[in-house]
């Protein structure tokens, strides 16, 4: 792509990138004002953890419906729907007088993360053909700079008074702008025109599944529960290990993960196989995060958030859709939102799960989460050996 035709779509992947550091700074959003909402919604702190879980059910009956419509009808469309869907959400959670209205309006707010990832990333990897990895896990970046700025935002709001409903009513507010912005942004064609700078592991010729493109939809999951788990429910483990600002450990795991995506930008574009950092970092994951369950100290919890954010929230997700967008280039949004749905199924499951254990183990649920995180990383190992095995027999053939 040329300097010109870069610079022509800059105002669209600023707009992009800026959607994705609101995600960011809005994906634990709810989780750090869990009190406040269980009082507003006249219920407690496990039906907060349903709300959030029901944005993944909103994923799951829309994703794939949206990455289809994304293809067909145009990525500024899913975009401007995906953003205004969102400012609902924020903005409805204030308002919903109860547990039961505000799981509906959750259930908005999924299905507008289905439009937004049915049009950004698609978006990104035409706009820039050529490094299409790199593109993605800059969008992760910028997801990350937002889950680093938000504990910097609560301690400030806190300082100057800051209520929670204007940090919500704001959020919304960016929701909005960016949708109006993108109607009169310019969009690339969706046609894939350039290789790739790395090739997938597996074939894009043949559009037919086998054991590699099935695992890698089922990593749509177990990459993304794998940050869920820890940004929605470190508040309570740091608490019983005696931290008493929580919200420290978020910036820490920012930090990691900002880090790490850069770092992994470096090594994609030096040749390093995508698949090979879908293998080793949730196993390396796993060990942080079972380091933290035997040792009960406040100190391992700002390592293990180190070790979380830099080796599961450092754009594994996001390595996963470019590796099946480079399969399917003529259908990049059909194909991603099949990790897509299983991406919204883990923000349903995985959070109902920490919900029902909260609700069950009491005081020793924080750890239980951690275990179930930890058995999560190991699946994620295991589907990405079967990944690169398969790409093995296939090249063989």
């Amino acid at each position: 792509m040329t300097e010109t035709k870069e610079k022509r779509y800059g105002s669209t992947t600023a707009a992009i990138y800026f959607s994705y550091f609101i995600m960011g700074l809005g994906m634990s959003l709810l989780a750090q004002f869990k009190p406040e909402f269980a009082k507003l919604w006249h219920t407690n702190i496990a039906g907060v953890l349903a709300v959030g879980g029901a944005v993944g059910i909103g994923g799951i009956i829309s994703i794939l419906i949206t990455g289809p419509v994304s293809d067909k009808f145009g990525r500024r469309i899913s975009a401007v729907i995906g953003h205004l869907g969102w400012a609902i959400y924020y903005i409805g959670l204030l308002y919903a007088p109860n547990q039961t209205v505000a799981y509906i309006i959750a259930i908005i707010g999924g299905i507008s993360n289905s439009f937004l990832n049915s049009s950004n990333f698609p978006t990104l990897m035409e706009i820039f053909p050529k490094a299409a990895s790199a593109a993605g896990l800059m969008s992760k970046f910028a997801i990350n700079l937002g889950q680093f700025f938000l504990p910097v935002a609560i301690m400030l709001g806190g300082f100057i008074g800051l209520p929670y409903r204007v940090v919500f009513m704001a959020t919304g507010i960016f929701y909005l702008a960016l949708a109006v912005i993108l109607i009169f942004a310019p969009y690339p064609s969706q046609v894939a025109k350039a290789k790739t700078e790395t090739q997938a592991e597996v074939p894009a010729q043949k559009h037919r599944f086998n054991v590699g493109t099935v695992c890698l939809i089922l990593m749509g999951f177990t990459t993304t529960a794998a940050f869920l788990l820890w940004i929605n429910t470190y508040q309570e483990l740091a608490r019983s290990y005696g931290i008493s600002q929580p919200s420290t450990l978020q910036s820490v795991y920012a930090i990691g993960a900002s880090v790490a995506v850069l770092f992994n930008s470096l090594i994609v574009k030096k040749g390093v196989k995508e698949i090979d950092i879908l293998i080793y970092y949730p196993l390396i994951t796993a060990v942080g995060l079972a380091l933290a369950y035997f040792i009960q100290k406040p100190w391992i919890l700002y390592v293990t958030s180190l070790v979380v954010g830099f080796f599961a929230a450092s754009g594994l997700y996001q390595l996963t859709l470019a590796v099946l967008g480079k399969l399917y280039a003529d259908m990049k949004a059909t194909a991603q939102s099949w990790a897509g749905f299983f991406s919204a199924f883990a923000n349903f499951a995985i959070i109902s799960l920490a919900a029902w254990i909260t609700s069950i183990s009491g005081s020793s649920a924080p750890r239980n989460i951690v275990i179930l995180n930890v058995i999560n990383m190991l699946v994620s190992t295991i589907l990405a050996i079967m990944v690169k095995g398969s790409s093995h027999k296939e090249k063989s053939k």
